[in-house]
């Protein structure tokens, strides 16, 4: 079952709202320029730049309807980082800015502190008296959230599918449509790389897979409901299900039943790598597919895309993979205003249209799924209906927690994955394998509690 879903979240924002109102009696003064950070280029771009066939950008959309200009400033995740960080610890005028945008793996930093500490707004209450508390899926608030309180309006969804190669498949006589668990999957795929290896390509694995980082192994947990670290910072490291998924997943990058190899490190190169028939398949959240578009524009007609396959009856054919929050400053010069503009970029027909336009994003926003510019079939994916899909998997998509805990415990889980993945290779397979597992996992538990207790605030 999952961890929590869209009732607990709502009860417990109905409880927090009152928190917000204290801020929001404050005298509000009238502001004309906003200054708006963002941290991923092709979000600024979606906010700066004009539509397809000469439309305004999205931001002199929101300076005509309002009157309040914005200076989207792009900066590096590191360096917006430590900037906003100095920032929340000054206790200096210096100006903050009006809005910014927090990726999924950096947020978990910010809720160190005891709640009334944090650096963002409490925003229950813009959410509630907005009427977008109920228009959100609910599971896409968690991350942004402590304790209930939310720092932060989710800009995506994030849904994640598999893209693959259908016309490599149907040539190997594999139907990647068939197998419904990952072992089955398994078994398709060992099935397309016999096929490959004997008409004189031995070398061509079916999927992308990471052998030295956990980030689709934690997507496939994630399938399963399962956190590393969970709302309350309670450790999953143990779990019986992490164990049983990392002996899978192992056996996936190593050893005689080995179907995934690493690609390439830049942005196009995974892309490339399936262009070349290197792989013939990836996991694609909705941001991938621009860049599947980009980076791969050869495989027009090629690649069809599916749900994920699950591992037992009860997990979810798919997963969430990266995101992004948009959130106030407490110290904002006027949260009114940049509410207004959080609204218009993230909850507006103009926003849906300018991040679909730009990213094929998919929007969080239940009721935009009817715009009609979600129900198009793709060229690129043979007519395929794509959002479409991602839309009906829009409702199942797990929650996910950030924590100030969670990257210590995807850490540990790296250094867990790589034992393992040592091991089938040293054993040429998994025989001790699931034992194994659990006592490295046991291991990292203990040492990841050390720190958990080490940075506690008692909050």
């Amino acid at each position: 079952m999952p961890l929590l879903s869209g009732k607990p979240i709502r009860l417990m924002v109905f409880l927090a709202a009152a928190s917000g109102l204290g801020i929001l009696a404050r005298p509000q003064p009238r502001q004309t320029a906003l200054t708006m950070w963002v941290c991923a280029d092709t979000n600024a771009r979606t906010y700066r730049d004009p539509q397809p066939g000469g439309g305004p950008s999205l931001m002199d959309q929101f300076e005509a309807r309002t009157g309040n200009s914005v200076v989207v400033d792009l900066i590096a995740f590191r360096g917006l980082d430590a900037r906003l960080t100095s920032l929340f610890m000054s206790q200096s005028d210096a100006a903050v800015p009006d809005v910014v945008e927090i990726e999924i793996g950096s947020v978990g930093k910010y809720f160190r502190a005891p709640i009334d500490e944090v650096g963002f707004l409490p925003l229950n209450n813009f959410l509630f008296r907005s009427g977008m508390l109920d228009r959100i899926v609910a599971s896409r608030l968690a991350p942004w959230s402590k304790r209930g309180v939310i720092f932060g309006v989710p800009s995506d969804l994030h849904p994640v599918t598999l893209t693959y190669r259908k016309d490599l498949f149907d040539q190997a006589g594999v139907d990647l449509e068939a197998p419904r668990t990952w072992p089955e999957f398994q078994d398709a795929c060992l099935k397309y790389q016999q096929y490959w290896a004997d008409h004189g390509v031995p070398g061509r694995r079916a999927m992308e897979l990471y052998t030295a980082t956990p980030d689709l192994l934690i997507t496939m947990l994630l399938q399963r409901h399962v956190n590393l670290v969970d709302g309350n910072d309670r450790l999953h490291l143990s779990d019986a299900r992490v164990a049983e998924t990392l002996a899978i997943y192992a056996q996936m990058i190593a050893g005689p039943k080995c179907i995934g190899i690493d690609t390439g490190p830049g942005a196009g190169l995974p892309f490339r790598d399936m262009v070349d028939g290197r792989i013939a398949c990836l996991l694609t959240p909705d941001w991938r597919v621009g860049y599947l578009k980009q980076y791969a524009p050869e495989l027009a007609g090629k690649v069809r895309m599916r749900a994920l396959p699950i591992f037992i009856p009860g997990d979810s054919t798919t997963s969430t993979w990266g995101g992004t929050m948009m959130g106030i400053p407490r110290r904002a010069k006027n949260p009114e205003v940049s509410w207004q503009l959080i609204q218009f970029v993230s909850m507006s027909k103009e926003g849906l249209i300018a991040r679909y336009n730009h990213s094929m994003i998919l929007s969080p926003v239940k009721d935009s799924w009817k715009d009609p510019i979600y129900q198009q079939p793709d060229a690129f994916f043979g007519g395929q209906k794509v959002e479409e899909l991602f839309i009906s998997l829009g409702p199942d998509v797990p929650v996910r927690f950030m924590t100030p805990n969670s990257v210590t415990a995807q850490t540990a889980l790296a250094l867990v994955l790589n034992k393992a993945f040592e091991y089938v290779k040293a054993h040429n397979g998994p025989d001790g394998l699931d034992d194994a597992c659990a006592v490295w996992l046991d291991e990292a538990t203990a040492e990841v509690h050390q720190w958990i207790e080490h940075g506690s605030f008692g909050q």
